[in-house]
């Protein structure tokens, strides 16, 4: 328990979503795994349900999830179990516990653009959440 929260998720707290994943199950070829890799950007406070580092999910399809580690570019690999806020959750559970999605497009180095220089307003912004 984190925080006095079970899932050591943290209430009204951001988190990075690093990754999708969708891996086939060696135990049940009908359905694929479908994974998400979150950040707490702090690098604690792990999700402690299924999934999480030491899990039975984990320890069960540890050699299915390195493989896939493996096959990332060397700046998108991770350490499965390592204690820095990064750790794996269900699709389902992703949507039981989280309620709003923000998102960020980082478009490659290689596209242009055009650079304004000006700030957030009431009139220009849909704002945060009340």
């Amino acid at each position: 328990m984190v925080d006095g929260c079970p899932t050591g998720l943290i209430l009204n707290h951001a988190y990075s979503l690093n990754d999708i994943m969708e891996i086939e199950d060696p135990f049940d070829k009908t359905r694929p795994l479908r994974l998400l890799r979150l950040r707490n950007p702090w690098g604690n406070s792990e999700w402690l349900g299924a999934w999480s580092d030491g899990s039975e999910e984990i320890t069960k399809y540890k050699a299915v999830i390195e493989k896939y580690i493996n096959s990332l570019p060397p700046d998108e690999q991770f350490e499965l179990g390592a204690d820095d806020g990064t750790f794996l959750m269900h699709y389902s559970d992703w949507k039981e516990n989280f309620s709003t999605l923000f998102l960020n497009l980082d478009f490659p180095e290689d596209w242009t653009g055009v650079r304004f220089s000006s700030s957030w307003t009431p009139e220009n912004s849909g704002g945060l959440p009340t």
